[in-house]
């Protein structure tokens, strides 16, 4: 657990490395605080100052947001590696403070030199996320947008990317503070009038109607966003998606197929697949985390039921399962077998492949209906990559239903944030409840103002110590 009070402790300069570990063309080290300017000016020599001497060293005073070469040094003077320094100055910076930036070369050596010759003259190893932590202690940015700087980082597509990119910019937040202005008035309203009763009864005659109207339109905002919640979940987290079906039914085939390589054992053996494989593709910019389970059936050796309770386990935790059957064998209790294992497992939306198409084509979609529920049919040989383009059509129109076809602003990218507006939206529908039962408008004031309170919580309103621990501490060491 971090220590909050040395977080929160404004007059420490932190520093970190702001680039991965490893090799690389350029390594980052970042500095920020009060003394970020004094300690990195007392590392950096330019060359003229090398050439006259450690002793000789002229007084270096940078401009703001400028590039300048020479070269880091240590305690004793001498050069660590040649760099660009460069000053950003509080405000105007990432976190509000003074900020300092050594870009030197992309060696494991040469950083942690850097990094060890700053801590020396007293700058403290910043927490994960500590930069961004500040930034939003000083104001600069929100909760919402400081999450969506880690979705940016973590982002698999480029659909996810731009969806991160709108709420750093702050359009997600924008939406929060329009509804909490909105709930504001009504509230403001409701108590002015309830704290003169001689004229509850006549404003309650003509307002009541039109406050119902207002809160349900604050309520329908709520529930679009939490539409919007699964779509950004999905971009961030990737949609798991699982190929499940009977053993030697085309599943590691398929599989194969969507990653492009061949990473599962493919035979005519059925039983092959022991073990849980997973790999994450991009659909249309969309992220499927694809899993390949063991093939469902009711006995196997022992090894083999291991891998069909992982593919339970899998099939538990679906959002999406492509379930296989072969059209060459026709419908058979193992495939009943294996719907009736997933219907037991979760609600995910059901894809039915038919593969070996050009075995047979005598599985119609009434033949199928007769047995199963599904969310999409599709016709397929997967290895004469037949049907692969519908397939994928069909993960989009079928799972997605055009969530994140369209605009990627203002999706609600983290669980937390989801779970707050379930709670504001809960608030919203009994405040409706008791004003279309007329309750007293000053009970009625009390929900409202609670979804006011959670809708603030999102955007980092009043935020417990310990909460903002767990959210900072998802971050990187530099970030």
């Amino acid at each position: 657990m971090l220590d909050l009070d040395y977080l929160d402790s404004q007059d420490d300069t932190i520093v970190a490395v702001s680039t991965p570990p490893g090799e690389g063309g350029i390594g980052i080290v970042r500095l920020s605080g009060s003394r970020a300017l004094e300690i990195g000016c007392s590392h950096f020599r330019r060359k003229q100052d090398l050439s006259r001497g450690s002793g000789l060293k002229r007084d270096f005073s940078p401009a703001a947001r400028k590039l300048y070469h020479g070269y880091f040094t240590d305690q004793q003077g001498e050069a660590i590696d040649e760099i660009l320094f460069s000053y950003m100055p509080g405000p105007h910076s990432y976190t509000c403070e003074d900020v300092v930036e050594i870009n030197a070369h992309g060696g494991i050596l040469s950083i942690r030199n850097i990094l060890n010759a700053l801590m020396h003259s007293e700058a403290r190893l910043a927490a994960p996320g500590e930069f961004t932590r500040r930034a939003y202690l000083n104001g600069r940015i929100d909760l919402v947008q400081a999450e969506s700087n880690l979705a940016l980082i973590r982002a698999k597509t480029e659909k996810g990317m731009k969806a991160a990119l709108q709420g750093v910019q702050g359009k997600l937040s924008a939406s929060i503070y329009d509804l909490r202005r909105t709930l504001l008035d009504i509230s403001a309203e409701i108590e002015v009038n309830v704290d003169f009763p001689h004229e509850d009864v006549e404003w309650e005659l003509q307002h009541r109607g039109e406050i119902i109207s207002q809160v349900q339109v604050c309520k329908e905002q709520v529930d679009r966003l939490r539409e919007r919640h699964r779509a950004g979940k999905i971009l961030q987290e990737g949609l798991k998606t699982v190929i499940a079906g009977k053993p030697n039914v085309g599943k590691s085939s398929l599989y194969n197929y969507l990653l492009g390589e061949n990473r599962a054992l493919v035979t005519d053996i059925p039983g092959t697949t022991r073990d849980l494989l997973s790999d994450f593709i991009n659909i249309q910019g969309i992220p499927l985390k694809i899993m390949d389970t063991a093939g469902i059936r009711v006995d196997g050796d022992v090894v083999e039921r291991l891998g069909m309770d992982i593919s339970r386990h899998a099939l538990e935790e679906a959002d999406l399962i492509i379930f296989i059957l072969d059209a060459g064998t026709g419908i058979t209790e193992e495939d009943h077998y294996v719907y009736r294992t997933m219907d037991e497992m979760g609600e995910a939306s059901l894809i039915i492949l038919v593969n070996k198409i050009d075995l047979t084509t005598g599985m119609t979609p009434e033949v199928i209906g007769q047995g199963f529920q599904y969310d999409g049919l599709v016709y397929a040989s997967i290895l004469e990559n037949i049907g692969m383009d519908e397939l994928k059509r069909a993960i989009i129109e079928k799972t997605y239903a055009g969530e994140i076809q369209g605009e990627e602003g203002a999706l609600v990218l983290e669980a937390r944030q989801g779970e707050l507006l379930q709670r504001a939206a809960a608030l919203l529908q009994d405040a409706l409840v008791s004003l279309e039962g007329n309750m007293p408008m000053d009970i009625i004031t009390i929900d409202l103002n609670q979804a006011y309170e959670r809708l603030g919580e999102i955007v980092g309103e009043h935020m417990k110590g310990d909460l903002l621990e767990v959210i900072f501490g998802r971050f990187c060491i530099g970030k």
